[in-house]
């Protein structure tokens, strides 16, 4: 039997997700002999019944140095897992690595994954299907989205900067009198060794409502914005309400809650952005909105449709939101920032085309060769400036910089033709986010 090596140093949550992503695609693995390689902190904080832990879990470092492995995948945003990947011995090598001082991604998808260090504004896709893509599984794990009936409501408080804690306590005593025979508890009472299919959870998204959920329970989130996949849940079923940046209202957020327990429609009139987990795609969850929306959440779609392409190479539909004003200002903004970006590439390829041509030539010209070498260093200084300035913009710049970072060409003529090709598979992503946010721009009636 093969043996495969996961390396998953990071906080509790990043080794709860990746342990549920491993039960969930256990039989894609069945070739395999898994050991996962975790953080003795992180391993404690999860052993309380909430994921089965494989029978291959260690701490040992020394225990995974002594063995021989056919494939080594390493999931961790934890620097110091880099050089610790390097030293392992294995026949082939997926995720970070160090070699000569030198940070080496050698997949896509373990690139997409570290542009999630710079903290960008949303998680577009989820950690699951993140490593579930490094690990090449194409087979989608599928939930059930019955509905229920509820024995008991677990509650976590939300920071009172958006919800107060008058209005919090107030909605207790509206569920409490609504529905006396459930159950209230306090989201530090949960049993994580007992079965939460007839649980919901109302509150802020946390490590230990995401364990409940995962669990069976049912998720009503409530955040003050839309914040993407962090935190929250990989089955499909559960809600995220967003209070757009205004304080939540104990009345209004308990004519959805009452809808949701007597399996009604929701009220147009519902005031907050809602949206709701689906697993209908075939990369895996995405979020939908089910009425108003933040004013970043048509970023969002472009985002999913982008990268979809980018990461999975097939099409995505995506239905196009009514934009308010905020959306469209936020639109446009990142219109006009994508097109000073773009037109900035048309020039990096131009001197990449130089220096690729003058590379060819027995009578190369020097100065004009160190001259266009020098404009894509500038070129690259002003991008990284953009990247820590444009927050939506981030993840696209980083991940091409991250590519474009694994040019281990020998010659100068080698590397001009990487760089070429690189910049040339970015500069078609930019336009095509362009593109999508000016069909969204279009769709929605706005002069552009």
């Amino acid at each position: 039997m093969k043996k495969l090596l996961i390396i998953q140093l990071d906080e509790a949550y990043f080794l709860l997700e990746s342990l549920l992503m491993l039960e969930r695609h256990w039989n894609a693995l069945k070739d395999f002999e898994v050991t996962v390689l975790v953080n003795q902190i992180s391993l404690k904080q999860i052993q309380d019944g909430s994921v089965s832990i494989p029978p291959g879990i260690t701490t040992s470092v020394n225990n995974v140095f002594n063995q021989q492995f056919d494939l080594s995948v390493n999931f961790s945003l934890n620097e110091d897992s880099w050089s610790l990947h390097q030293e392992v011995n294995s026949s082939q090598k997926l995720g970070c690595l160090k070699q000569d001082g030198k940070l080496n991604v050698p997949d896509a998808w373990s690139s997409y994954l570290l542009t999630l260090k710079s903290r960008a504004p949303f998680l577009t896709f989820h950690l699951q299907d993140i490593y579930k893509n490094i690990l090449g599984i194409r087979k989608m794990f599928q939930s059930n989205n019955e509905k229920k009936t509820y024995s008991e409501v677990f509650i976590g408080l939300s920071n009172t900067s958006f919800f107060s804690a008058i209005e919090q306590e107030k909605l207790i005593g509206q569920i409490n009198s609504n529905y006396p025979n459930i159950k209230i508890k306090d989201i530090s009472e949960v049993d994580f060794a007992t079965d939460h299919s007839h649980s919901l959870y109302i509150g802020p998204a946390s490590l230990d409502a995401l364990k409940i959920c995962e669990d069976g329970a049912t998720g009503i989130y409530l955040s003050s914005q839309f914040q993407g996949f962090n935190l929250l849940p990989h089955n499909s079923g559960h809600f995220l309400i967003s209070a757009r940046n205004t304080m939540l209202k104990s009345d209004s957020l308990m004519s959805f809650i009452d809808a949701h327990i007597l399996n009604k429609n929701v009220s147009t009139n519902f005031p907050y952005a809602l949206y709701q987990i689906d697993c209908e795609n075939l990369f895996g969850s995405y979020i939908k909105s089910l009425n108003l929306s933040d004013d970043c959440y048509p970023l969002y779609q472009a985002h999913v449709v982008l990268w979809n392409f980018v990461l999975n190479l097939f099409d995505l539909n995506l239905e196009i939101i009514k934009c308010s004003q905020g959306h469209t200002q936020l639109l446009e903004t990142q219109r006009e920032v994508l097109m000073k970006v773009i037109r900035l590439y048309d020039y990096a390829m131009s001197s990449i085309d130089f220096v690729y041509k003058e590379s060819k030539s027995v009578e190369a010209n020097f100065d004009k060769l160190q001259g266009h070498l020098k404009n894509l260093r500038d070129i690259d200084e002003i991008t990284d400036k953009i990247s820590q300035s444009h927050a939506y913009l981030r993840p696209i710049l980083d991940f091409y910089r991250i590519r474009r970072g694994q040019n281990e060409e020998t010659t100068l003529y080698l590397q001009a033709q990487h760089s070429y090709l690189l910049y040339s598979e970015e500069h078609q992503a930019l336009k095509s986010i362009l593109e999508l946010i000016t069909v969204t721009l279009r769709k929605n009636d706005v002069s552009i």
